[in-house]
């Protein structure tokens, strides 16, 4: 029993002592609490500030879009577009392959291949000798064949004038002759018709005036030109070449008109003196015979009138016949000249093309295209070569229109590689599309093509690229960090040092491009200001 009771006394005392130290932790917590909440958390909630200090720069401000696009390569494409075809090879359409292949250049080997870097003035392809000595001789051919068809066009034409005009001046000298002989029918006509109609007593005046018109200037000039173009013409028919058949013929047909005219004039001459005689002698059967010649007289004049309209027509008719001669043979002239021409053409682009029988690239880049293999026949037109050359790399980016009115083709831009990152490239806007590519409701888009300028060396195809471009700016001008500007009742101001305190200062704000803001007056340039911020890191431009 009393074993018991002592281990009962001991278990009371163990539980008293738990109790105890439980208390006493209660109340060291509480005190602790205590004394956080009266103490040191006032403490903590006392502001720190601090002011940060900065300088007023002064330069220009930008207002930058950047967009992203891709790099694509300038293709460059070298052309064989020659024009070898003659007259013959299309004459000869069932000719075999192997006759037909002889007209075209023959590719003897390729020196480039896809994805080769090559040079300008690098070899491309070299043609076989044969090849191009057989296009060189078809074209040669045809252009000395033109050569000789103009020569035989120009005889042609040279022969076919000269007939030409000699027919037109037969017929107008047959209607100028025709105008002579009715004119002088009437003349005759009327004087015997006169002669007729009078009274035997007026023959004597009649015989009279017959003399007086033999006598007359105009008859004796004309008497004198007949004679002289008679006189000439014999002495033209002297004087014609024996070299050239066609002077000759003029000549004798002059000599003809002018004796055909002398001949009728004295015959006429002949008949007037007759009817002077036939007048005196005939005066008592003149009154029997007037109605008889008045008919005839009739008929005659009828008659040359009408050889005269007819000879006016075919003199119409001449000259229309002559200038289409004459636009004929012109046009078959031009149209041989023209083939002469193209042929001779033809000749020279295939020798400034073929030069010693090889192809060089006209410029550098890796080559994308090899239109022709070995052993193959340039018969069509097509790509002899194709390369990207790096110097035509350009980007490609779609620009909202708001930002896109204020670029324009020529503008300067920045840009930047993510595969370069830290390398900066200049580009300049190659162009501007005024065909949106997107009119959703939200956006309309316009393309815009940079051209990369400098050194595209390390630049591929597809890569990924940013421009900026600057929409908006402000050269020469005093600007800050535009944090530093507070806000107050529609009012800008800057912390600016004082003495030992920091005082707001109104100042007067400009352009921005969000970070910074331009600052007009209230503060110079060069001058400081201050950043209000919490020494925990908040700012007081924040609150």
């Amino acid at each position: 029993m009393e074993g018991q009771e002592k281990t009962e006394k001991k278990r009371l005392t163990k539980r008293s002592k738990k109790n105890i130290a439980v208390i006493t932790i209660l109340i060291m917590t509480i005190i602790t609490a205590s004394c956080y909440t009266l103490f040191i958390k006032p403490l903590q909630s006392v502001e720190n500030w601090e002011y940060m200090e900065y300088t007023v720069q002064h330069g220009t401000l930008q207002n930058i879009v950047t967009e992203s696009g891709s790099v694509s390569l300038g293709i460059t494409t070298q052309l064989y577009d020659l024009d070898i075809s003659t007259d013959s090879s299309d004459d000869e359409d069932d000719e075999d392959d192997e006759e037909e292949n002889e007209k075209y250049l023959k590719v003897e080997e390729v020196y480039a291949a896809v994805g080769q870097r090559v040079k300008e003035g690098d070899q491309v392809y070299q043609f076989t000798q044969e090849s191009i000595d057989s296009v060189r001789k078809a074209l040669t051919y045809e252009k000395t064949e033109k050569q000789i068809a103009l020569a035989q066009v120009q005889t042609q034409y040279e022969i076919g004038v000269l007939e030409a005009e000699l027919s037109r001046n037969e017929t107008l000298l047959d209607t100028s002759l025709a105008q002579t002989v009715y004119d002088t029918a009437i003349a005759r006509l009327s004087n015997e018709m006169s002669s007729k109609s009078l009274e035997i007593q007026q023959l004597l005046k009649d015989i009279y005036q017959l003399q007086c018109d033999l006598t007359d200037e105009d008859y004796l000039e004309e008497k004198s030109n007949i004679i002289e173009a008679y006189e000439n013409a014999i002495k033209g028919v002297d004087d014609a070449s024996e070299d050239f058949a066609t002077n000759r013929v003029e000549a004798a047909d002059t000599f003809l008109s002018a004796k055909t005219a002398y001949e009728n004039f004295f015959d006429q001459f002949d008949e007037s003196n007759k009817q002077i005689t036939d007048k005196v002698e005939e005066v008592y059967e003149i009154e029997e015979e007037i109605l008889y010649n008045q008919t005839l007289l009739e008929k005659e004049l009828l008659a040359a009138n009408q050889e005269l309209a007819a000879s006016n027509v075919n003199g119409s008719i001449a000259d229309v016949k002559y200038e289409s001669s004459l636009t004929s043979y012109e046009n078959a002239r031009s149209k041989a000249q023209r083939e002469l021409d193209e042929a001779a053409e033809k000749l020279d682009a295939f020798e400034a093309f073929i030069g010693d029988g090889t192809v060089y690239a006209e410029g550098s880049g890796i080559v994308t295209e090899v239109g022709y293999e070995e052993g193959d026949y340039l018969m069509n037109t097509g790509t002899l070569i194709a390369f990207a050359k790096a110097e035509d790399m350009t980007v490609s980016v779609d620009v909202a229109q708001e930002d896109v009115v204020t670029m324009k083709v020529g503008d300067s831009v920045d840009l930047s590689f993510s595969a370069y990152d830290g390398e900066a490239y200049n580009g300049i806007i190659e162009s501007i599309t005024t065909t949106a590519t997107s009119r959703s409701s939200a956006t309309i888009s316009y393309p815009v093509v940079i051209s990369i300028q400098g050194d595209t060396s390390k630049l591929y195809g597809g890569m990924t690229a940013d421009v900026a471009f600057v929409t908006e700016e402000a050269a020469e001008i005093s600007y800050v960090l535009r944090k530093a500007i507070v806000e107050e009742d529609g009012k800008s101001f800057l912390y600016i040092k004082s003495g030992e305190n920091y005082v707001l200062t109104p100042v007067t704000t400009g352009f921005t491009n969000g970070e910074y803001i331009e600052v007009k007056d209230g503060i110079p340039e060069g001058g400081c200001y201050y950043i209000k911020t919490l020494a925990n890191g908040g700012s007081a431009n924040e609150e």
